[in-house]
């Protein structure tokens, strides 16, 4: 306070200075000496502002000090409470450790006994019953005997047998007893050895369970021997004034409660104990957590034992099928390469066979047409003479290009021909015996889908019957081509559909595997409901293809084509 009086003096004498200098200067000069004067003055007037800075923050450290040493002063008592109440809940948590694994022995002990008296009672039980039984037999007996003795003389002797043999069964009764009884007190003395080998355990279990928790406390308390408390290494900030005026009401409370005397550290205590409790709810509730997830995890480390195994499991027949699959990737292969070489074998036949048919065919074609041109000269001659003889020639009758007569694949018998006229192609056809001649067209999109080479062949095999009403020849119509997976083990079969009308088709496959060929004719008479239900909602070709291939499955042999 002094010194900061004197600042000011000297600053008011600094002031009047500087007056009589700035004067001295407007009016005259002087000599230098005012000058350094001045200079002097204000160095002091600066230095006495920093030691007024410096005393305030003195002082306010000396209140953070303070502040802080009651602080610490409180959170001592506060440990040595709670340390004080944590050793005693230690040790009567021990105690009460202690009783419970003594009332858990005495328990198992009690179990022990039970079992064994128990055990007891009942050979006692069914000793008892075997001796009344045997009591009761002998007396019988021996009612019998007297009865038959005193009944008839020829019985006596016979009852003093009986008598005898009695008489040696209840003697090995006797030494049966005894021998039971021996072995009761051999049972007994093996008990007692082995609650003695019990304790003995429990013993022993008891002092490593100690061993352990002393081990345990001098590892705590070597790590809290080695405790280095940490540094702060942030420079500690000027408070402002709300947070001086806030440790000043904390300072002022404590030293309100330290004036109260004992009722201030009544209600020290009771906010103590308070807090105390508090935080026993909260170990509480943090052990109950801690054991709950204990359970959980051993829950977690069984099921992910179980998925371990469930994957051992799986692993071991993956390999197997993939062992499998490789062993059959192998014998596809093979049997690829031999039905390849078998192919190239019977395609290099079938080509040296047609070969050999085209030249038989171009033969043939050349005399045909020796003899037709042969045949047209004689037309023309006889034309020629039946002019000359007549006056007149009628119109000649057009010859069929080929005839046959065939069974369809319907199941009836036609007889076929074909007649051309220039690009118009007519199919005339008669179902035997008696059937009446129909003509069938020919078209150019029929022509197209035929064999160019022998077309008439393939046209007579895919005529057929239509049962109408009404009742009539057709050529069927080709649905589609597709490769198809067929049941019941989803063997690739190139199939190929056609339609006689809604309820005849004929299925002509092929197994892309064996290279069997797989035929189907599909009638009113062998169509299954179903089948019939799914080609009812059938409305283009595609849809009615799907549906027949869907209902196709393989015979037991895998050689022969039926519906499901």
């Amino acid at each position: 306070g002094g010194g900061g009086g004197g600042g000011g003096g000297g600053g008011d004498r600094d002031i009047n200075g500087w007056d009589k200098v700035m004067s001295m200067s407007l009016h005259e000069s002087k000599s230098c000496s005012s000058l350094e004067f001045l200079q002097e003055h204000s160095a002091l007037g600066v230095q006495s502002e920093h030691y007024n800075s410096t005393l305030a923050e003195n002082s306010k450290l000396s209140r953070k000090v303070r502040a802080l040493q009651d602080q610490l002063a409180i959170t001592s008592a506060k440990k040595e409470a709670f340390k004080a109440q944590a050793q005693r809940l230690e040790r009567e948590f021990k105690k009460g450790r202690d009783q419970t694994d003594s009332l858990q022995q005495d328990l198992l002990e009690a179990r022990r006994e039970v079992g064994q008296l128990s055990k007891e009672a009942q050979d006692a039980i069914f000793m008892m019953t075997e001796m009344r039984k045997a009591h009761i037999s002998e007396v019988k007996l021996l009612q019998r005997g007297l009865q038959a003795r005193g009944s008839q003389e020829g019985m006596r002797n016979r009852v003093n047998e009986m008598a005898d043999l009695v008489d040696k069964v209840g003697r090995a009764v006797v030494q049966r007893d005894e021998a039971v009884r021996d072995k009761t007190t051999m049972e007994g003395k093996l008990n007692k050895g082995l609650k003695d080998m019990r304790s003995s355990n429990d013993e022993l279990s008891r002092l490593k369970k100690t061993s352990k928790r002393l081990s345990d406390d001098l590892k705590e308390a070597r790590r809290k021997g080695q405790y280095t408390p940490p540094q702060p290494n942030v420079a500690i900030e000027e408070d402002s004034d709300h947070e001086f005026e806030v440790e000043l009401q904390q300072l002022e409370k404590r030293f309100e409660i330290l004036e109260e005397g004992p009722a201030g550290l009544d209600v020290l205590a009771s906010n103590l104990s308070k807090d105390k409790q508090e935080l026993e709810k909260r170990s509480k509730a943090q052990q109950d957590t801690i054991r709950s997830l204990n359970t959980t995890i051993e829950n977690w480390k069984r099921l992910g034992a179980e998925k371990d195994q469930q994957i051992k499991d799986l692993s071991s027949k993956l390999e197997n099928i993939m062992r499998n699959q490789a062993r059959m990737e192998e014998q596809i292969a093979q049997k690829q390469r031999d039905i390849a070489l078998q192919v190239e074998d019977e395609r290099a036949a079938l080509e040296a066979r047609i070969s050999e048919l085209e030249l038989e065919c171009d033969s043939a074609r050349a005399a045909a047409d020796g003899m037709e041109k042969a045949q047209s000269r004689l037309t023309r001659e006889l034309v020629k003479v039946h002019e000359q003889f007549s006056g007149a020639a009628p119109a000649a009758a057009p010859s069929p290009v080929t005839t046959a007569e065939v069974l369809v694949k319907t199941g009836e018998k036609l007889k076929l021909a074909i007649y051309k006229e220039g690009n118009k192609v007519e199919m005339r056809a008669t179902e035997l015996p008696d059937g009446v001649e129909e003509k069938v067209p020919v078209d150019a999109g029929l022509m197209g889908e035929l064999d160019q080479a022998d077309p008439w062949t393939e046209l007579f095999a895919r005529t057929g019957v239509d049962p109408g009403p009404p009742r009539r020849i057709v050529v069927s119509t080709k649905l589609g081509e597709q490769e198809v997976p067929v049941g019941p083990r989803g063997t690739s079969v190139l199939l190929t559909a056609y339609r006689y009308s809604a309820k005849r088709f004929y299925l002509a496959g092929m197994d892309l595997l064996s290279q069997n060929m797989l035929n189907l004719t599909i009638t009113e008479q062998n169509m299954t409901p179903a089948l019939k239900a799914k080609l009812s909602k059938c409305s283009d070709d595609r849809s009615t293809f799907d549906a027949l291939a869907a209902a196709l499955t393989l015979n037991a042999s895998g050689d022969a084509l039926t519906l499901a």
